[in-house]
């Protein structure tokens, strides 16, 4: 949400975040592949006002993975910023 995100769940309450990725002019297929390719898995995800979910309009983070393998608040921020990354290199693509 600092970065300029639009969270769905405004947040966490059960390890599950859904964000928008079609304010930033990208689908979450799209930015699914992208994170993909930086072995980030992130799951696309439909959107109140999705017209497909062939190419829903955001993703879903889900954060029990990381957190069993010991991830703590400071490894989610530079996750949050490789994630940041992988829309700016899109939206360059």
């Amino acid at each position: 949400m600092q970065r300029g995100y639009k969270i769905i769940t405004n947040g966490t309450d059960n390890h599950i975040v859904m964000m928008s990725c079609i304010d930033k002019g990208l689908t979450g297929s799209k930015i699914e592949t992208a994170l993909d390719k930086m072995h980030i898995t992130v799951n696309k995800n439909t959107i109140a006002g999705d017209k497909s979910a062939v190419t829903p309009g955001g993703i879903r983070i889900g954060s029990p993975a990381v957190t069993t393998r010991g991830y703590m608040e400071a490894d989610m921020r530079e996750t949050a910023r490789f994630i940041d990354e992988a829309f700016k290199l899109s939206l360059d693509i």
